[in-house]
């Protein structure tokens, strides 16, 4: 018959790899779920946004129905002249006309914005995929480890209350571990998201320079191709824009108390297509160079709030990493432990025979040690 001593024996090399596994996918159980929390919010985000464009694409059809109203009829345009109230047709067709293009531009906004909301699903769902191998691994694994070690030493055994004591630190020990990988997770996350917003940020600044430029060349006479790629710069712009506010948002959800606001607050205005064309002069261009220059100073304040916080959080994901590491070695030697007082235990019902030479098991795979430590069921 085998003895409980041979048993572990037997299992020392299986058992050596088992734990090199479970120690590389650690943080994948918390990684899955801080994923799938940041896709959960994408997603009611995204149907926030569909809604959002349904009801702008709704106004934009109601407007042009308005718009078509004065600028196709011409009994309106007759009635108005033979009453002698033409100026009065005239400030209503443009009315309709500045609503109708005003329409048009916030759903282009919205549907930039649903797009990288989408963007971001794809990515997320990705990540999620990758985080949902290494998990699932990490069960695999832990299921396996655990019918190894129920099959020659199950759970509390009152006649070793030192085991039982050791059992309860590794299993402290883990709990730590598993608390801190989730935190580090998340301030990893919030870190993404602050890049992606920096980017954003730095992409705006870039379409306000190649709209400041053509504005300048707009004040010096320029022709109607300056004014249309001055504001299609804008509206690029605008759209950067929305997306680091979106941006700001999720940060938000993760950390309520993180002061963000301000990589959201630029205000670029692109004006309209009514004033801007229709009525282009040097004092609608002088009014959109101003504006142009508000907008780049409030974006370089951004962009340095942003660095800011990219230097805040880097130093607390290095932070919490130094404590996460701290910790994966605290429960590697509440393993180590809880496996030499299995020993002891093991030599004690087996009578005392000697083990002979013993050295202290490490966790690389492949490794030669006779008694491979152990580990305790995840929290």
């Amino acid at each position: 018959m085998t003895s409980t001593h041979d048993k572990i024996r037997q299992a020392a090399s299986r058992n050596t790899e088992l734990l090199a596994g479970l120690h590389e996918t650690d943080s994948a159980p918390s990684q899955l779920y801080q994923q799938i929390q940041y896709i959960n919010d994408l997603t009611s985000q995204l149907k926030t946004t569909e809604k959002q464009v349904t009801r702008l694409k709704d106004k934009t059809a109601l407007e042009l129905k308005d718009h078509k109203k004065y600028n196709e009829s011409t009994f309106r345009r007759f009635a108005h002249r033979a009453s002698g109230r033409t100026d009065r047709f005239n400030e209503k067709a443009a009315k309709e006309e500045k609503e109708y293009f005003e329409a048009i531009q916030a759903q282009k906004t919205a549907e930039d914005e649903l797009s990288y909301v989408r963007q971001l699903i794809s990515e997320a769902e990705s990540k999620k995929a990758q985080y949902e191998r290494d998990a699932a691994r990490h069960d695999d694994l832990q299921r396996e480890l655990d019918a190894l070690y129920n099959s020659i030493f199950a759970g509390y055994t009152p006649e070793f209350p030192e085991e039982d004591e050791k059992e309860r630190a590794c299993d402290e020990a883990n709990t730590r571990l598993q608390n801190l990988s989730q935190t580090l997770e998340k301030e990893r996350h919030v870190l993404e998201l602050i890049k992606k917003a920096c980017g954003r940020l730095l992409d705006a600044k870039r379409l306000l320079m190649s709209a400041h430029d053509m504005s300048t060349m707009d004040l010096w006479g320029g022709s109607g191709f300056a004014s249309m790629a001055k504001r299609n710069a804008l509206e690029q712009a605008d759209s950067c824009m929305q997306q680091v506010r979106m941006l700001s948002q999720q940060i938000q959800q993760i950390e309520p108390g993180r002061e963000v606001r301000a990589l959201g607050a630029v205000d670029v205005h692109i004006g309209n297509i009514w004033s801007d064309v229709v009525f282009d002069n040097i004092f609608t261009d002088m009014e959109m160079h101003q504006r142009i220059q508000q907008a780049e100073a409030q974006l370089d304040r951004a962009l340095g709030k942003g660095a800011q916080l990219m230097k805040e959080q880097q130093a607390r994901e290095k932070a919490l990493l130094a404590d996460v590491n701290y910790a994966s070695g605290e429960l590697r030697e509440r393993r180590v432990e809880l496996q030499w007082s299995r020993e002891e235990a093991f030599r004690r019902v087996t009578g005392g025979e000697e083990v002979g030479e013993r050295v202290m098991p490490s966790l690389n795979v492949g490794g030669e040690d006779e008694a491979p430590p152990a580990y305790s069921r995840e929290a």
